[in-house]
This record gives C-alpha cells, sequence and structure tokens, in this order.
C-alpha cells in the first residue's frame, strides 16, 4: 500500500506535491529551536512501520524521512518528537493562469 489517506477527500500517492510544516523541535531554555526539514517536497514513497507513517519526500535539501502518523519517544533530553503537518499542494499554473499538463 503506497498511499497515504491525508483527509477524507485527499490521498496522497507517489509524484505528489506536498507542503510539509512543523515537525520535530529541540527544547532549549524555554525558546523551540526547531529541527525539521520544511518547504516543498516531492512524494516518493510512503513506509508504514507498526502504527507509525513516514514519507519519503524530495525536496531542495535532498530526500528526507517524515514522521506523519503514530507515536514516537526520544532518547535525547528536549528533544520532542512532534509529526509533520502536511498538505498537498495543487497543479502549478502557468504565468497566464492555466493548468499545466504533463
Amino acid at each position: 500500500m503506497n498511499t497515504y489517506q491525508l483527509s477524507p477527500r485527499v490521498c496522497l500517492r507517489p509524484g505528489d506535491r506536498i507542503r510539509v510544516s512543523s515537525g520535530p523541535y529541540c527544547r532549549l531554555g524555554g525558546q523551540r529551536i526547531p529541527v525539521a526539514a520544511r518547504g516543498l517536497f516531492v512524494l516518493v514513497e510512503v513506509v508504514h512501520e507498526r502504527s507509525r507513517v513516514y514519507l519519503l519526500g524530495y525536496g531542495a535539501g535532498g530526500y528526507s524521512l517524515l514522521h506523519v502518523a503514530g507515536r514516537r519517544r526520544s532518547r535525547v533530553p528536549g528533544l520532542v518528537c512532534r509529526p509533520y503537518r502536511v498538505r498537498r499542494v495543487g497543479a502549478q499554473k502557468n504565468p497566464r493562469g492555466q493548468r499545466e499538463t504533463a
């Protein structure tokens, strides 16, 4: 099964463009320091491991494995393993406002 049900109406498949936000952060002295990959990605693969779900995406910084569902625990003090928030990005429009066909 290489799909991920994002919402009742949206199902992600390899090749879809996604925008990633949120994600894990480190808590130091009352400050939150993000340690997460963010921005636009192209979905390469959906990985189901027990109760956790990861999305393998390719973005500006290369490949990233993004934890999106299930619980994780960190052995590193101060690191909060918060799941990524993922949104599907629609088809890119050309300058005239018409959808690209590829």
